[in-house]
């Protein structure tokens, strides 16, 4: 299984309702996100299925990648909070060759450290609107297979 985790873009440091759920992304996540989103679809596989963490920032940031990927995002609400463990067990349930996640930090450095080296922490730092893409076996060593930040895919968004 191929497995994407793509990490919310810019979101507000506060939501509307004071809450951290409610945090959208600003104008400027929506634009960065947008040419992230444009980016990836250049060189990565198309998901067969895109996760959402429920939070309002993650949730904005699934549907501008849905748009993109011509996908609609299904909330799973493991991708909310955590932990990597709990994340890395729901991948491990599905049967999808190529899952696309949609989250936060520190899960998803977490993860994809877990995957890859089975404990060791501290090698990897998800950027907003940065995605990585590990391949993963349950039970085996997973490999990552690229890590892209942000300034990267969008600086793929305006190659000709």
């Amino acid at each position: 299984m191929l497995v994407m985790l793509f990490r919310h873009g810019i979101a507000e440091a506060h939501g509307p309702d004071g809450s951290d759920a409610s945090r959208r992304l600003t104008s400027a996540g929506v634009k960065k996100t947008r040419e992230a989103a444009a980016g990836l679809s250049r060189f990565a596989h198309v998901p067969e299925v895109i996760l959402t963490s429920p939070l309002t920032r993650a949730v904005q940031t699934a549907d501008i990648l849905g748009a993109t990927l011509d996908l609609r995002p299904q909330v799973e609400d493991v991708l909310a909070y955590g932990p990597a463990e709990a994340v890395i067990q729901m991948l491990s349930e599905r049967s999808e060759n190529t899952v696309m996640l949609v989250g936060h930090e520190p899960t998803f450095s977490q993860c994809v450290e877990r995957v890859c080296t089975r404990g060791a922490e501290g090698f990897v730092q998800m950027k907003k609107a940065g995605c990585a893409c590990v391949s993963y076996d349950p039970g085996r060593q997973g490999r990552l297979m690229w890590l892209a930040s942000p300034k990267m895919l969008r600086a793929l968004a305006t190659k000709k």
